[in-house]
């Protein structure tokens, strides 16, 4: 058969029309009313970029009087030449594209009568509106799905525009074992200790008030999502001269905050201070008070410095801490980890309420999990992970396939700065991530092929296929509908 039906749908949220269809465009055995019409590929983005592809549907059509009306003529549309009408197309009756109407690539040939109109499936408006920012101020941080919901709902706010979208996401697993786990803090503190050299007659001792050893550990605040590692040392050195009897007294002192966003992306507060010689010791309290004030401005209370716990957990994420005796101490991490939320923007550093681009921040998400977007037939958009194949094998005739070419994937190395938008020093988290995303798609045999017979096989992105006994992901997938063909990429797992 291969009719098409295009009905034009009233998009603007707050007009007494939403969501009715208001003009239809219609193939029958007699009448051909659309002249042309392709649909692109769709598409996994590639580990380089993380900004998937809008889908695209363009068409060719005699205009009737609604589209001079309402599409060529008129105030009929959004900022940024987004029109408030909306398509739905059909092939014999089977609804296989939804999307946005973009003004701007209209194209009318006046000599020969016909339109040709471009239209986007509402993940181009991710890149439309890639200068809006949001605050991002939820202290435990945002699952991933708010990441994108955040986006889409700004966008929202920015027009009357409907986006809907749903999560088929599940948090991937990035291990660190016990035995390879990350330090990801150390602090020394043996020089605190060190007497001056030479003594020059003077004798040194530590005084006791002085700390038998240095406090360390661990604050986890589990309903905001953040571990907290402090260290504090105090140690006071007298200096005795035998003539005339002399007795002096030096304070020194250092503490150290590190707040752990997104599992491990500290924001590193530090404190050093040593005292001139003071005659009596109580010249030394106010330099103490001091090292207290440091902590209490950093939300640590002595009593908590009393009370430091040398392990922590968040969910499946563990943190550890070690020591070498009067030379250094230090934290360390192993379990998963991704994130369960992610802390983006540099408000939660600055305790300001900063702007973040929305669309730094998805493409981060969408990097950190490999993970992916894309639209349904009936326009949604949807949150998954890319590695989440279909559980069933569709099994291709061999008469069926047209061409297949099988050839060695290229390593790809993503731009793994992409993280530094995320909250806290991300180099630890990028120096970690970057290899797992590598070998993920490393040397990956792929193939392209043209499938023949659309009606033969539902093919959809993430679709297991086999071809010649192989087992193959789809990761990019064209419908020729002239033709009743598909056109398929995919890597073999």
């Amino acid at each position: 058969m291969n009719l098409f039906r295009i009905d034009f749908i009233m998009g603007k949220t707050d007009a007494t029309e939403y969501g009715q269809v208001v003009n239809t465009l219609i193939d029958n055995n007699t009448i051909r009313q659309i002249i042309t019409l392709s649909v692109s590929a769709d598409k996994l983005q590639s580990i380089s970029n993380y900004s998937r592809e809008p889908k695209r549907l363009t068409f060719e059509c005699f205009p009737d009087t609604w589209i001079n009306d309402h599409i060529l003529s008129g105030s009929n549309e959004h900022e940024r030449y987004i029109s408030y009408y909306e398509v739905k197309v059909y092939r014999d009756n089977a609804l296989f594209f939804s999307g946005i109407i973009d003004t701007s690539q209209l194209s009318f040939d006046v000599s020969t009568g016909i339109l040709k109109l471009i239209c986007y499936d509402k993940i181009k408006l991710l890149s439309v509106y890639s200068d809006l920012t949001h605050y991002y101020s939820l202290t435990a941080g945002y699952q991933p799905i708010y990441i994108l919901g955040y986006f889409l709902q700004d966008i929202e706010q920015t027009i009357p525009i409907s986006i809907p979208y749903n999560d088929q996401f599940n948090l991937p697993i990035l291990s660190i074992t016990m035995g390879d786990a990350l330090t990801i803090a150390h602090v020394d503190y043996d020089d605190i200790l060190q007497f001056p050299n030479p003594p020059g007659g003077w004798t040194y001792t530590y005084h006791n008030s002085s700390w038998a050893s240095p406090r360390y550990g661990f604050i986890v605040d589990s309903l905001a999502n953040k571990v907290t590692f402090a260290f504090a040392f105090k140690k006071v050195i007298q200096a005795t001269y035998p003539s005339p009897a002399t007795t002096r007294y030096q304070g020194r002192y250092r503490g150290r905050v590190l707040k752990f966003y997104n599992n491990i992306c500290p924001v590193v507060e530090e404190y050093d201070e040593k005292t001139g010689w003071e005659d009596s010791i109580t010249s030394l309290d106010n330099a103490y008070n001091e090292l207290l004030s440091f902590f209490n401005d950093n939300g640590i209370s002595e009593a908590q410095l009393n009370t430091l716990t040398s392990t922590g957990s968040l969910g499946t994420s563990i943190y550890g801490s070690s020591q070498a005796a009067n030379q250094w101490v230090e934290a360390d991490f192993y379990g998963n980890l991704m994130p369960t939320k992610l802390q983006p923007g540099k408000s939660y550093e600055t305790g300001q309420a900063e702007q973040t681009d929305n669309l730094k921040v998805l493409q981060a998400m969408l990097m950190l999990y490999n993970a992916t977007i894309f639209t349904t037939p009936n326009g949604n958009i949807v949150l998954k992970n890319k590695d989440a194949y279909s559980s069933t094998i569709i099994d291709i005739a061999d008469e069926d396939v047209v061409s297949f070419i099988s050839k060695r994937g290229n390593q790809e190395k993503p731009d793994i700065k992409t993280l530094d938008i995320l909250a806290g020093d991300t180099t630890q988290l990028q120096s970690n991530v970057q290899p797992h995303l590598i070998n993920f798609y490393d040397s990956k045999w792929s193939i392209e092929a043209t499938i023949d017979r659309l009606s033969q096989y539902n093919l959809n992105l993430q679709c297991k296929i086999r071809i010649k006994t192989m087992v193959y992901a789809i990761t990019e997938l064209e419908r020729n509908y002239l033709n009743d063909e598909y056109k398929v990429k995919a890597w073999l797992i």
